[in-house]
């Protein structure tokens, strides 16, 4: 009885992200980076291909990929993200039918662009149930708008390189 509470314990913990609260699962791609990489149009676009999605290049400032799965003869989900740029900042929208596709989005927040502030900030815009304009996150001024339509949800973040004073 004692073994198996202690199992049950560590399945648990295991689903809890440092908050106590149950985090996204992380199925897709996630992989540990040792320094954080500059968040520009060529890297985004190199993560997401190292991810193993399909890449539709646009133009050379807009590149398009794409995910999906029948999940039964009637339907059909998949994810659309879409990585921009343009002179002033970098957007990348998420276009998600399904809760699992959600996992793009938190391997994107955890992955190799931002440090750990940065990270948390830009999952307490995506959780606050609003829309923003101009918020401070660390380096970027960043735009966040989230819609839900009736069968897809759609997140588009847009980040601006603060300049440095000098």
């Amino acid at each position: 009885m004692k073994t198996s509470i202690t199992i049950a314990f560590c399945v648990l913990t295991s689903f809890l992200d440092n908050s106590g609260a149950f985090g996204a699962e992380r199925t897709k791609s996630a992989r540990p980076s040792p320094t954080k990489q500059p968040l520009t149009y060529a890297n985004v676009v190199s993560y997401f291909k190292s991810a193993q999605l399909r890449p539709t290049e646009v133009q050379k400032r807009c590149t398009i990929f794409f995910e999906g799965e029948w999940k039964s003869a009637n339907i059909y989900n998949y994810c659309v993200i879409m990585v921009e740029n343009s002179d002033q900042d970098i957007q990348i929208t998420f276009y998600l039918t399904d809760a699992n596709e959600m996992n793009w989005v938190t391997e994107f927040l955890d992955g190799p662009f931002f440090v750990r502030d940065e990270t948390e900030r830009l999952f307490d815009l995506v959780n606050a149930d609003r829309n923003v304009r101009g918020e401070r996150v660390g380096r970027f001024r960043v735009d966040f708008h989230h819609w839900q339509p009736k069968h897809a949800e759609i997140l588009v973040f847009s980040f601006t390189p603060l300049r440095a004073r000098g």
